[in-house]
């Protein structure tokens, strides 16, 4: 680091501040320089260089990070069936009946739903509106149900975001909102495909085209980014240096033809951030000093850092920069060996603008697989040969859609005529994206820790390959030797610090229960698995959870009742692994959903069998016991009062998990139960379970509710957590702290932990 521009070395300290800011508390990240500060005008000021600047800009970046990304009080605390009147802009036309609104309060983007598609006649991007409705409960957030919108000069004078910047970045909204009409009117059925490539508005495309970009590797090519600004910004050089401009004042031109490519279609983030890099990069060269690799790079990471520290912990503003500095670092060398293969293939020197656009598609693929894999655990085993195919087809649809739409403002008829050959080009690449998508090995799961090894062996690789002497073929081979070595140990390293202890896992699911338990030996069981996957690109909570603890098999699945809360994700489950059982309470159940899952366990050849008060087995030492049911209800409908209720035992630590089991239930086991150390609270922090009497035979020192932020229930019920407060129970919830984790020691004591607060 000593060796690089002071740019750079003010970009990795003050973000890696912002880093720690983010993540840990600020004051006891900041104490280790707190010395430094007292002293660090002076000393800064006389030797900027010296490590005690770096220091300072540390420091200022934990303390911008820590104070970064806090809503303001009463953000996330929408209750199903409550009133609103929200006051904001909406990001995109609610003309198909529904829309992203950002709201006034500074509570983030809300997704309003109109009573129908004519209420959003009128109605335009960018324009200050009131929307008086009903909150209602959503998968992920709670959404609006509008009821009336009050539209322009009659919208009370409470939009505090008004200045200039605010007034450019809303008439980008508009206007990109106008340009999104006339491509659905241009293109038709590609026009949200050529929406998501020219204009970075994806609401409309097909979520299962979403899926399909993803699985093929090429998911960034439907985000506007430094591809996309970059492939406009080369074309804009050729032309000028063709027409002999020399090369400060082309980059100039070409800085300002981005910052237009940017403004035309709305001044998304993505763009702007590569628009900003290629302005200090013109800027460096206009002013005659010596073009610099990684200056522009690190230039751009400061300033956004330093005017919003929060992008830090944005998957987006990760990708991009990783992206961004793959070109730098990687696009040349990429560049030429692409180039000298294809002279030896066939004689003949490819184009270099070809060339160039494959090498940036490549470099940036290496460079974001770590980061995809870490914020959506999935990899595509297909990206780089389908990005060599697909980024040339992506490289002239761009600005053939961009002609269109310039020339739609002249002759309609010419834009139309062209909008045919962009339209082939878009219909080859979706073909290309069909096949891909279509291979049975185009994608696998990957887990966090996977990643951890695959890093952490590349970074050992490439600190050994410094040894003098060591070639390039050398380095290559230590960096896949140390790179498998860390995938093949890590597995190993986690099943030897696991082992000897309990865990187990409440997964935050929303309104729903799943709960994972692995044994002291490392086997794994579920107990329910939570409500149907939902349209997330990371897949189902509950296997991503297990795949990021290198999860192959599940020796038991018990589900407690039909409810789909509960056997919603068991396809998932049964989809991506190895499940040797499942039990359940053999409740007559009329759902599809109930039906389906027992046709693929038959289908899959996975046992079935009866969940019966009186059944008992063991796994490692771990005792189960099965309390209730004892015979089924006479109601089919009652899954409810069917659930299977459960004990288990290990070297004095007890835990109860009661699905949903109603209060007769509970008074019904009370006499078979003893002291708790754990209780999953029945039936989500219901009414209907947690009795008085039963609280006072279990006193649970632990409880634990699994309940949807902001669900339409209103669980838990706050006389519920009262009860168990008096009972003498801790309540942890995971609407509040995302998965809970209890970890037992042998000596029978246990440690509660959520992914948000810790005890």
């Amino acid at each position: 680091m000593s060796a690089a521009a002071p740019v750079v070395r003010l970009a990795l300290t003050y973000g890696a501040g912002v880093a720690a800011g983010l993540q840990a508390a600020p004051w006891l990240s900041a104490l280790p320089l707190l010395p430094l500060a007292i002293a660090a005008p002076v000393l800064a000021w006389r030797r900027p260089g010296t490590p005690v600047a770096l220091a300072v800009a540390a420091l200022a970046g934990v303390y911008a990070g820590s104070g970064s990304g806090t809503a303001p009080p009463g953000c996330g605390r929408e209750a199903g069936g409550a009133a609103a009147v929200v006051t904001g802009r909406f990001l995109a036309s609610p003309s198909r009946g529904s829309a992203p609104m950002e709201r006034d309060d500074g509570c983030g983007p809300v997704t309003v739903v109109l009573p129908g598609p004519e209420a959003g006649h009128g109605v335009s991007a960018g324009t200050p509106v009131q929307v008086r409705g009903e909150w209602r409960t959503g998968r992920q957030r709670a959404w609006l149900r509008a009821d009336t919108i009050v539209v322009g000069a009659a919208v009370p004078p409470t939009l505090a975001r008004s200045g200039p910047i605010e007034a450019v970045r809303w008439a980008g909204v508009a206007r990109r909102d106008r340009l999104a009409g006339r491509v659905d009117a241009l293109f038709g059925a590609r026009g949200p495909l050529v929406a998501a490539l020219v204009l970075a508005r994806r609401e409309g495309l097909d979520p299962g085209l979403r899926d399909m970009f993803a699985v093929s590797g090429i998911a960034h090519l439907l985000a506007i980014s430094g591809f996309h600004v970059g492939v406009i910004a080369a074309l804009l050089f050729r032309v000028l240096r063709a027409a002999r401009l020399e090369r400060a004042r082309a980059s100039a031109l070409c800085a300002a033809g981005a910052w237009g490519y940017v403004g035309f279609i709305g001044f998304p983030d993505a763009a702007c951030r590569a628009a900003l890099i290629l302005t200090l990069a013109a800027a460096s060269r206009v002013r005659g000093y010596p073009p610099s690799r990684w200056g522009p790079l690190a230039g751009a990471a400061v300033l956004l850092l330093v005017a919003d520290p929060g992008r830090m912990a944005s998957a987006g503003f990760q990708l991009s920069f990783a992206g961004a500095g793959a070109l730098v670092a990687w696009a040349g060398p990429i560049g030429q060996r692409i180039d000298h293969a294809a002279r030896r293939l066939t004689g003949h020197r490819p184009p270099r603008d070809a060339v160039d656009a494959v090498a940036a598609g490549v470099a940036a693929t290496l460079a974001t697989l770590p980061l995809v894999a870490w914020h959506f655990g999935q990899v595509s085993l297909v990206g780089i040969p389908v990005t060599l195919a697909a980024t040339p087809l992506v490289a002239l649809a761009l600005p053939g859609a961009l002609a269109v739409l310039a020339l739609d403002a002249v002759s309609p008829a010419l834009a139309a005529f062209l909008a045919g050959g962009v339209d082939a080009l878009l219909a080859a690449l979706l073909t290309l994206v069909r096949i891909a998508a279509a291979l049975p090995v185009a994608s696998v799961w990957v887990g966090r820790g996977t990643v951890v090894a695959v890093v952490t062996g590349c970074a050992v690789a490439i600190r050994a390959a410094r040894v003098p002497g060591v070639g390039g073929g050398v380095r290559r081979r230590l960096t896949l030797l140390y790179a498998g070595a860390a995938v093949v140990a890590w597995p190993m390293v986690g099943s030897v610090t696991g082992r000897g202890r309990l865990e187990i896992l409440m997964i935050d699911v929303g309104q729903g229960d799943a709960i994972a338990i692995r044994t002291p030996r490392g086997r794994w069981m579920m107990v329910d698995a939570g409500p149907p996957p939902r349209d997330d690109p990371r897949g189902h909570p509950v296997v991503r959870t297990l795949r990021n603890r290198g999860v192959g098999a599940l020796d038991l699945l018990v589900l407690t009742h039909p409810d789909l809360d509960h056997i919603g994700g068991a396809s998932a489950l049964l989809e991506s692994f190895a499940v040797r059982r499942i039990v359940d309470p053999l409740l007559p159940a009329p759902k599809e959903a109930y039906a389906d899952l027992l046709d693929r366990a038959r289908g899959e050849g996975v046992p079935w069998g009866r969940a019966r008060a009186g059944d008992v087995w063991e796994a490692d030492g771990v005792r189960f016991r099965v309390l209730s049911p004892d015979t089924l209800p006479t109601e089919v409908g009652e899954g409810n009062a069917a659930s299977v209720v459960m004990g288990l035992s290990w070297r004095g630590f007890e835990a109860l998990f009661t699905g949903d089991a109603y209060v007769d239930v509970e008074r019904a086991i009370a006499g078979h139960v003893g002291d708790l150390d754990l209780l999953k609270v029945g039936h989500h922090g219901s009414t209907t379970s947690t009795d008085s009497s039963f609280l006072a035979a279990a006193r649970p020192e632990v409880a634990l509710i699994s309940v949807g932020r902001s669900n339409r229930y209103g669980h838990p019920a706050p006389e519920i957590v009262r009860r168990l407060g008096l009972a003498g129970a801790e309540v942890r919830r995971t609407d509040r702290e995302g998965t809970i984790r209890v970890v037992v020691r042998r000596n029978g004591r246990f440690t509660v932990r959520g992914e948000r607060v810790g005890r």
